[in-house]
């Protein structure tokens, strides 16, 4: 350690390095280690929700956060401690200081949120514009504002891309018609609505799943909607094939958006469900110790492909479908005509979603729900969104409800036993027997069909048809078919063809009333 500390510049704690006297040496010190410790000392060390040791650092008059096992944060100690004596500092060295770093962040650092684009505290939120000066957007109901600092930790990946300034002077719904195309109203005014959530941090999210025919700018909207959200250098991303890659792409990008998708296999669309709703996944740290990593991730994902990519009940109901027309050769664009336009709006776009955004935070805490579709809190707020834009709360819960309804006809068209179950039970109000007995129906009702039961999603045995058949409960309930196993000498399965259901949830009228809340009742 120093003879000698160098005098303070009086900035405090302010500044994560303090600038150091020009006669500082490492003659001072006994090691070169002990020396970059000592230039650090100020440095603010902590530990992300994730418990990876973290710094905040100061770069060219600004503050980043860097964690402390990436390379960058090795290069940054080496620049700074050669910056400083003029002299270059060897590999082990450098290890020997974020070893000790991380030992301070593990047991004397606080814990905090790393943020991704967006984050919260207090009742704002703030989006990282992810530029040089290290700017964010502060959104509260009153409106918002840009930042030359920010009061949450953000962490940038290797991909984000710095997004334009907001200019507030626009009508998000004039803008979204003249630079996106769906073939039906309400998929727009789910797009729209989505959009917007998208600024919304930790809350679920459902997958944005884009379909159409080759011609139909799928892949464009795409590259837009992220454009606006989470610009990236690689915007598009092809769907990864292993377990441990797919999890790597949804940790590094706020909007994963997935290019160009034929089908998404089980195992992926477990982990795409997680990504929507919340989800933590672990993996061993090193195979030499039983350290485990946890990693935790709530993201905004898109699809797309020509036809709806996501079959699979659970994350089906996770989702929006929006449906995109062909583009005539009258209609169509150059590339370059189309990008030009764009940008030329995007600050105006980025702008109006947060000038939504603002107004519907001031419309969320008087919204009430009588009655919740299954991502509910997107619904709520999804509802405010609408009611800032004018459109009405009223009318995008009627929009989501068919959505809904639409996604539901796509896993029973889909599914093989539940079309079968469905034409089975087409004529018949009620039906008794064992699990055992209606599979060997089933099987004579797929015959009829032209359905091969050899095949690989076609349950071989009773304790398969009834794993299979509870994974699409809910689907089948909301075409009417309801079923259950009553207990008794011996376990009867029962079922029941009841009034088609035409609700998955209670349509809704907004109604003002006393102390200004904002209320969904029956009609």
């Amino acid at each position: 350690m120093p003879n000698n500390k160098p005098k303070k510049d009086g900035l405090g704690d302010k500044h994560p390095i303090h600038p150091l006297s020009s006669s500082i040496s490492l003659t001072d010190f006994d090691t070169h280690a002990d020396a970059l410790i000592f230039i650090c000392k100020d440095m603010r060390k902590f530990r992300s929700e994730m418990e990876e040791p973290c710094a905040e650092v100061m770069i060219d008059g600004h503050t980043q956060i860097m964690k402390m096992d990436s390379s960058k944060f090795k290069l940054f100690l080496s620049k700074i401690s050669y910056d400083t004596f003029n002299k270059l500092i060897g590999p082990d060295s450098i290890q020997q200081v974020i070893t000790h770093f991380k030992s301070i962040a593990a047991f004397e650092g606080a814990t905090e949120e790393l943020s991704r684009r967006v984050g919260r505290l207090h009742g704002n939120i703030y989006y990282d514009l992810t530029n040089d000066a290290w700017e964010v957007v502060e959104i509260n109901n009153k409106g918002f504002k840009i930042l030359s600092k920010s009061p949450i930790p953000f962490f940038r990946s290797k991909n984000m891309r710095g997004q334009v300034t907001p200019d507030p002077n626009g009508s998000l719904l004039k803008l979204i018609k003249r630079h996106f195309r769906f073939k039906r109203t309400s998929d727009c005014i789910l797009f729209t609505v989505y959009l917007v959530s998208c600024f919304i941090p930790n809350i679920p999210h459902p997958l944005l799943v884009l379909a159409g025919e080759h011609g139909a700018a799928k892949s464009t909207t795409m590259s837009m909607l992220r454009a606006i959200v989470d610009p990236a250098k690689n915007d598009l991303l092809s769907m990864p094939n292993g377990h441990d890659d797919l999890i790597l792409a949804l940790l590094n990008n706020y909007m994963p958006s997935f290019d160009n998708l034929d089908m998404i296999s089980s195992e992926k669309s477990n982990i795409l469900c997680m990504a929507s709703t919340g989800g933590s996944f672990s993996k061993r740290a090193l195979y030499t110790n039983d350290d485990e990593i946890i990693m935790s991730l709530r993201r905004c994902v898109t699809l797309n492909g020509i036809n709806v990519v996501v079959s699979r009940p659970d994350l089906l109901d996770r989702s929006l479908i929006s449906e995109l027309g062909r583009i005539s050769e009258t209609e169509r664009r150059s590339e370059e005509d189309v990008w030009s336009s764009f940008y030329e709006d995007l600050p105006q776009l980025v702008g109006a979603c947060l000038n939504t955004l603002s107004k519907a935070m001031g419309i969320y805490p008087t919204v009430q729900l009588t009655s919740l579709p299954r991502m509910a809190d997107f619904a709520t707020w999804g509802f405010a969104i609408a009611e800032a834009l004018g459109i009405g709360g009223t009318q995008f819960l009627e929009a989501y409800k068919k959505n809904q309804l639409r996604s539901n006809e796509e896993v029973l068209s889909t599914h093989p036993v539940a079309m079968t179950v469905l034409r089975f039970m087409k004529n018949k109000s009620k039906w008794k027997g064992d699990w055992t007995t209606l599979l060997a129906e089933l099987e004579n009702q797929a015959l009829k069909m032209n359905i091969r039961t050899h095949q690989k999603s076609w349950p071989a045995a009773a304790h398969a048809l009834s794993r299979r058949m509870n994974t699409i409960k809910s689907n089948l309930e909301q075409a009417g078919i309801y079923f259950d196993t009553r207990q008794g000498d011996t376990k009867e399965l029962i079922l029941e063809n009841r009034i088609l259901k035409t609700n998955s949830f209670t349509p809704a009228k907004k109604v003002i009333i006393p102390h200004g809340k904002h209320r969904a009742e029956r009609v």
